[in-house]
């Protein structure tokens, strides 16, 4: 009997494949490390939410700013390291690079920390709409967790899209495992702190 391999639905590629190509392993990691960790520390700063901050307005602007000096921490502290170690790169590009090569890389440390920042952009609209009264406080702060949480369960999608791998059941459990884990952290401190 012949081994008969199941379609692929469509979504797969769309969620899984990058329009350029997987990323080399270096910016993979880099792109993946920016992703994790901006959750992570936006995760946190909607944990510390409370329902006066919210009200007040600051939530959102604590969780946007977690954001961008996230990322201009984390790309001050990676540009600073390869320029204090330069061989890292020299090494990988074969000898000494030109200013050209030098500006590429500032430039893909620049792209792959992004998603720092994005990870704070969507739970702050949601922070924004409970601020604003479209929707109650608490509903607001969860909206936002779980956003995070939905990203946080995202890490296998993207670490396969960045590599060029197709996805595995067992990576996925494991993403949600994880925002399994989140959620509850975030529900827990929703309800104990209002």
């Amino acid at each position: 009997m012949p081994n008969r391999q199941r379609p692929v639905p469509a979504w797969y590629g769309v969620l899984t494949e990058r329009r350029g190509g997987p990323l080399a392993p270096r910016r993979a990691a880099s792109r993946l490390s920016a992703y994790v960790y901006g959750n992570i520390l936006v995760l946190a700063a909607v944990v510390l939410a409370t329902s006066s901050t919210i009200d007040e307005g600051h939530a959102p602007l604590i969780v946007l700013g977690t954001g961008v000096t996230t990322y201009i921490a984390h790309v001050f502290a990676d540009l600073l390291a390869h320029a204090n170690v330069p061989e890292a790169h020299e090494e990988e590009h074969g000898g000494e690079l030109s200013r050209e090569q030098v500006r590429g890389l500032a430039f893909d440390e620049l792209r792959d920390a992004v998603p720092i920042m994005s990870s704070a952009v969507w739970p702050a609209i949601a922070l924004t709409l409970g601020y604003h009264e479209f929707i109650p406080t608490e509903a607001a702060q969860l909206i936002a967790g779980a956003i995070v949480v939905a990203r946080i369960a995202s890490v296998p999608i993207v670490t396969e899209r960045v590599r060029g791998n197709r996805l595995d059941a067992r990576m996925v459990g494991a993403g949600l495992v994880a925002a399994v884990v989140a959620a509850v952290i975030v529900l827990l401190k929703t309800l104990i702190g209002h």
